[in-house]
């Protein structure tokens, strides 16, 4: 036997490829690596907790502020209207408004920070699922028992692994590409939503305020309102782009998804040489 041979026998050796399969010492790492795994998890688990927190204190603050102006706002009116018994001195259009804040809160919260934070977390949860999903896939190819063939098998079958963790890191980054993005649409076209629900409101509730004032507020019928027809629309064309955008975006990263599950199984192929 060649020198060479001896130098990549006693390397295969050393490294565990030929080493022989030992059941008791294979469970040991097995739980091992689930501890790893699932101490590195809490970790993310914890520091996404803490995370969450800081969104919610945020919400909360924000819709106090709201709160504390609608407050005024109510305050403010209801003297005005004592004062000169006329309910033409409310505002409609600044409650409409105050309504448009508060939506516009949940709408940070929800499409923003939330979906940031989703984002940021899943990424993190994803790297060390794969991280380890890797370590237990070579600790499996360390138990192949093939014969003469299985320093062959057990190269193949961490090659296989490795290649597995390289795509599933683009397909998860493509993921969180796509919610990023999505996240963004919601975002844009929920504040258009919300602006035309405030704009509705206004409508509404000044016809409700003309008409209780005359003392028919039953008779205001918004169907039969063109301007609250109007309205209407906007809203509902406004819902309707944000559905279609979404399904425009998913078209495109479905593209990209298929542009990747290709080029793994192409590679996939080459490795077996099939």
């Amino acid at each position: 036997m060649s020198t060479r041979k001896i130098s990549v026998l006693f390397l295969l050796l050393t490294t565990g490829l030929l080493a022989e399969p030992d059941p008791a010492a294979f469970q040991k790492q097995q739980k091992d690596l689930e501890r790893r795994e699932s101490r590195e998890l809490q970790k993310v688990d914890q520091a996404e907790e803490l995370e969450r927190i800081k969104v919610r204190t945020r919400e909360r603050d924000e819709l106090a502020r709201v709160q504390r102006e609608a407050t005024v706002n109510a305050t403010t009116t209801t003297a005005a209207v004592v004062a000169t018994g006329k309910l033409s001195v409310v505002d409609t259009t600044k409650l409409a408004q105050l309504k448009f804040a508060e939506d516009e809160v949940r709408n940070l919260v929800q499409n923003q920070l939330d979906a940031g934070l989703n984002v940021r977390f899943t990424r993190e949860r994803g790297a060390i699922n794969r991280k380890y999903a890797l370590e237990r896939a070579k600790l499996e190819a360390q138990q192949l028992d093939a014969g003469d063939d299985t320093a062959k098998q057990r190269e193949q079958a961490v090659k296989t692994a490795e290649l597995t963790a390289k795509f599933q890191e683009q397909l998860d980054d493509l993921a969180a590409e796509l919610e990023t993005e999505s996240a963004k649409l919601r975002f844009e076209h929920t504040t258009r939503i919300n602006a035309a629900e405030r704009d509705l409101t206004a409508l509404s509730a000044k016809h409700l305020m003309e008409q209780v004032g005359k003392g028919t507020a039953a008779n205001y019928n918004p169907a039969a309102d063109p301007e609250f027809a109007k309205l209407t629309a906007a809203r509902d064309a406004a819902r309707s782009a944000l559905e279609t955008a979404l399904e425009e975006l998913r078209a495109r990263f479905n593209v990209r998804r298929t542009d990747i599950e290709n080029a793994r199984e192409d590679e996939q192929a080459k490795l077996s040489g099939s």
